[in-house]
């Protein structure tokens, strides 16, 4: 784990390593002083739990938690949400085999063959985004664990399209966002 995420695993007093067979957690960076932390887990008794942590990197606290615990039946007209069915909503994106970002830049912008000095050189014209927001990702699905970065994905996907990384990064915060307003 990156050294920020173990400052604020320590804070939020949650272990560093994924201690759950079906865990994800993401940690939203955006420019400013806070991260927010979600963590997606099914517990030792089955029990689906999401929380939601506000993290204040001046005051190296947590300002705010939410805690959601999946009800198994209706709640009036309310029908529950089905936290295994968001489960695989998230297994769908490929959110246990996605790489950082940095590993697919090469797949920004398109080679040209260009002059430099007089000889002919390849080269690609690449667009990058300075401000916005970065995520860090830590997963496990049983045996399967995996752990990626990345930032910005919607900016990019305009830029580059056809790339997969990146399609699965927006389908991947499509889902939290639908499912727990991230």
């Amino acid at each position: 784990m990156s050294q920020e995420a173990s400052e604020i695993n320590k804070i939020l007093e949650i272990p560093n390593t994924l201690e759950y067979k079906q865990e994800i957690r993401i940690y939203k960076d955006s420019i400013g002083n806070k991260t927010v932390v979600l963590r997606i887990f099914k517990d030792q008794i089955n029990e689906w739990i999401a929380q939601k942590f506000w993290y204040s990197k001046n005051i190296k606290s947590v300002t705010k938690i939410d805690e959601i615990r999946f009800p198994k039946e209706s709640i009036g007209k309310l029908k529950p949400k089905d936290p295994e069915l968001i489960w695989l909503n998230l297994l769908i994106t490929n959110v246990e085999f996605l790489p950082n970002m940095e590993a697919i830049r090469y797949k920004f912008g398109k080679p040209k063959i260009d002059s430099d000095r007089g000889e002919q050189v390849t080269s690609r014209t690449k667009k990058h985004v300075l401000d916005g927001v970065g995520y860090k990702v830590y997963v496990r699905n049983g045996k399967n664990t995996n752990s990626f970065s990345f930032d910005n994905p919607k900016t990019y996907l305009g830029y580059y399209p056809t790339v997969d990384e990146l399609i699965s990064y927006n389908e991947l915060l499509s889902v939290l966002e639908k499912e727990f307003s991230f």
